[in-house]
């Protein structure tokens, strides 16, 4: 079965050696030197991957990198994309459908869609990554797996190395400590709204109008002047008065505008966790003849 990079796996030496039986290869012991190696090859290889960004061949974005899956030779052999903040389980995709990867911008490729993905097989912690499950896996993505991926499906197991046999008269302890590592993921911090809305106000402007008047002057004539018949009588004159009226109109005039946009801002957080490491103290309780 692939390997889940990362996850801690029990020690296949338990507490004697001589109890170790696992599947097909029953016969077959793991050294607690080849043991803690291929973890801290786990490790690394989980570190390097770790939450890089998928996309399709067409440059659409398809999550980021939630699990990782290697075989017998600790090669990928599966990636697990979360898909969204709310996803529950990974689309698991398989490695030979990834076509580059680019470690400086953290991103990974992969040769189908984004829709083909989405729709793809998926799992979670209680779904065992079954050879049966393998190969729904890799007809949904029209591959094909080699003859020999066959035995990657039994348990993990390393012949003993020559280095691992040990003399009867040295005993070796290692010391373990943990390390601590941090990492970031995204999540959303909140909403900014920006809407309009509509306020009555009373403005006063001040409009110069026009306005006539009418003057009347009385002007004495000359003496002598005779009136004629036709200057003798009634009339009436009538003399038009105009003047000017405000009139008020009103029109929409765009004022100012506001931009919206979004800017990356970096900043430094300091994180606190207690970690734990082991001291080795040696009692030499031997006597030595004088």
């Amino acid at each position: 079965m692939p390997f889940l990079a990362g996850k801690v796996y029990p020690n296949p030496l338990g507490t004697d050696a001589s109890d170790v039986c696992c599947e097909s290869h029953a016969n077959k012991g793991v050294s607690v030197t080849e043991y803690e190696e291929r973890s801290d090859r786990f490790t690394a290889i989980e570190d390097r991957f770790a939450g890089y960004e998928v996309y399709d061949r067409s440059g659409s974005k398809i999550g980021k990198v939630d699990d990782l899956f290697v075989d017998e030779s600790d090669q990928p052999e599966y990636i697990g994309v979360k898909m969204g903040f709310l996803g529950t389980s990974s689309t698991l995709i398989p490695w030979d459908a990834v076509s580059s990867t680019d470690d400086e911008g953290r991103v990974i490729t992969v040769a189908i869609d984004k829709e083909t993905a989405k729709n793809g097989p998926t799992f979670d912690d209680d779904r065992e990554i079954t050879p049966e499950f393998e190969q729904q896996v890799y007809s949904y993505y029209s591959l094909s797996r080699s003859s020999t991926a066959s035995g990657a499906y039994e348990a993990y197991q390393v012949e003993p190395r020559a280095s691992d046999v040990r003399a009867e008269d040295e005993l070796r302890v290692q010391r373990v400590e943990e390390e601590l590592a941090a990492g970031t993921r995204e999540r959303e911090a909140g909403v900014v709204s920006v809407r309009k809305r509509v306020r009555t106000d009373r403005e006063r402007i001040e409009v110069p109008t026009r306005r006539e008047e009418v003057t009347v002057e009385r002007v004495p004539v000359s003496e002598g002047t005779a009136a004629t018949e036709a200057q003798i009588g009634d009339e009436e004159v009538r003399v038009p008065v105009t003047e000017e009226e405000v009139v008020v109109e009103k029109r929409p005039v765009v004022k100012e505008e506001v931009r919206i946009r979004k800017d990356v801002v970096e900043d430094m957080e300091v994180v606190e966790e207690d970690v734990r490491r082991e001291e080795i103290d040696v009692d030499d309780e031997t006597t030595r003849g004088l």
